[in-house]
Order: C-alpha cells, then structure tokens, then sequence
C-alpha cells in the first residue's frame, strides 16, 4: 500500500504540469487568432480612400480643379510679373541713354546757336559793305567779309536712343505717356531742324557769285595786296547783294529753329529727371 501512494503521488504534479502547459499553449493560440482577425477587420474597415474601387464626391473633384487653376494662375502671374521686371529695366536704361543725349544737345545746341549769332553778325556788316558807295574802289572789306563767313556752323543731334525707340518699338516700354509724348515732340523739333539745315546746304553749294565776285589772280594771304572786283563782279553786285540777304534771312531761321531745339532739350531733360527721380 505504501508503495501505490508514492506512486500516486509521484505521478499527480506531472500530470498537473502537462495539463497547465496544454491550457498555456490554447490560450496563447486564441489570443493571436484574435488579434489576427481584429488586424484584418481593422484592414477591411480603414481601406485606403484613393482605392479604385473608391468612388471621389464632387467636393473632391472641386477641390483638384481649384488646385490645379491656383497652380496655372500663379504661373502665369510669376511670368507675368517677371516680363514687367525685364521691361522696366529696359526701360530705365532707356531714359538713362536719353537723358545723356538730351544733356549732350542741349550743350551743343547752346555752342552752335551762340556761333550763329556771330555768323548773322558778320554777314550784316557784309551786307553793309556790299552795298556801300566805295565798294568798287575798296572792296577788300567785303571780300574779308564774305570769305569769313562762308558756310554755317552745323548742329547734329545725338539722337542714337530716339532712333532705338521709334526702330524697335520701345516706345511702347515708356509706361508714362506725358513721357513719350515729350520724346515725340522732340523728335519732331530736331527734324523740322535738319529740314531746314539741309536747305541751307543746298544754298550753300550755289558759291558761283562769289568765285565771279572777286579777282583772286593777284591775291597773296602773306600781304595785303587789295583783292578787286572782277568786271563781272561789279555787274553781280546787286546779286550777290540779294544773295547775302537771303543767306541772312535763312541764317536767322536757323538760329530760331535751334533756339527751340535747346529749349526743347532743357524742357524734356528736366521734366523726365524729375518723373523718373534722376539727378
């Protein structure tokens, strides 16, 4: 008897142990066969909205297209606004090349009309001259006269940046209007000179009175050997008389046409230094 207790006693904790091992094994099993299909409902039920089989509200498709034309428009505000950039430093460089021109006429044109003046001054006293009693006797005044004042002192403009405007369109890059109105204005001033400047060169090439008017056989720039009329000369007299008068006449309105040249010049330089903030 004492022998079947001890061996009932040796054999109850391995059978408790088995059987606790087994209930550890299931329940461990259970419990990740649980998670497991809390895993794959919570799959089924957070499926992706971008699905194929999702169906987009119109909210959404709003909502893509408001994006897309933010995207469009901020585009082609940034081209715009970078074209206006590239434009208005054209522009600038414009009136600075301008303003140089403006500034270099108004010099010149202050040279030229004050040796103009002198011009209009020596043909006066030569038109004295032509027509005095003793010119046929004494006529090397006038021949010192008229030989002094040949010709006329000549005024270019330095148009170089009005000619780039009006060629290339750039005008168009001139935002303010009063601007290039005042450039326009001017262009039209300088032509309206060179207009007349070219009649006087036609004038000018016409010298046959004076190479008729005087005899240069005899005549020597080293003495004062006295320089007479021809024959002819003393029946041109009354020509060359009208001649001088006419080249006075023209002279004078030259002078005039460059005054206003210079005046323009003086007007525009310091209507754009002040719209454009320039010293």
């Amino acid at each position: 008897m004492a022998d079947n207790t001890d061996e009932e006693n040796l054999d109850t904790p391995t059978n408790t142990q088995s059987e606790n091992s087994s209930d550890e094994i299931i329940s461990t099993t259970d419990t990740e066969t649980i998670n497991l299909n809390q895993e794959t409902e919570n799959m089924e039920v957070h499926k992706h909205p971008h699905h194929v089989t999702h169906k987009k509200k119109w909210g959404e498709y709003l909502l893509e297209f408001i994006m897309l034309f933010l995207a469009v428009f901020l585009g082609f505000s940034a081209e715009n606004l970078r074209e206006r950039i590239v434009e208005h430093n054209i522009e600038k460089d414009y009136i600075h090349s301008l303003v140089e021109d403006l500034k270099s006429d108004t010099l010149q044109s202050n040279k030229v009309v004050i040796l103009l003046n002198s011009r209009i001054a020596g043909v006066d006293s030569l038109i004295t001259a032509l027509s005095s009693p003793g010119i046929i006797e004494n006529s090397n005044n006038a021949y010192r006269l008229w030989s002094k004042n040949i010709g006329f002192p000549d005024f270019i403009s330095n148009d170089r940046t009005i000619q780039q405007l009006k060629n290339s369109g750039g005008l168009r890059l001139i935002r303010n209007k009063a601007v290039s109105d005042s450039i326009m204005i001017y262009d039209q001033v300088i032509r309206d000179f060179n207009g007349l400047s070219a009649v006087m060169n036609g004038i000018l090439g016409d010298q046959h009175i004076y190479s008729q008017l005087f005899d240069f056989i005899n005549l020597d720039k080293n003495t004062n050997i006295p320089v007479p009329l021809t024959e002819q000369g003393r029946k041109l007299l009354n020509e060359a008389y009208a001649n001088r008068k006419v080249w006075r006449f023209i002279l004078s309105n030259l002078s005039s046409s460059l005054k206003l040249v210079n005046k323009e010049s003086k007007v525009i330089l310091l209507f754009i230094q002040k719209e454009y903030q320039l010293e």
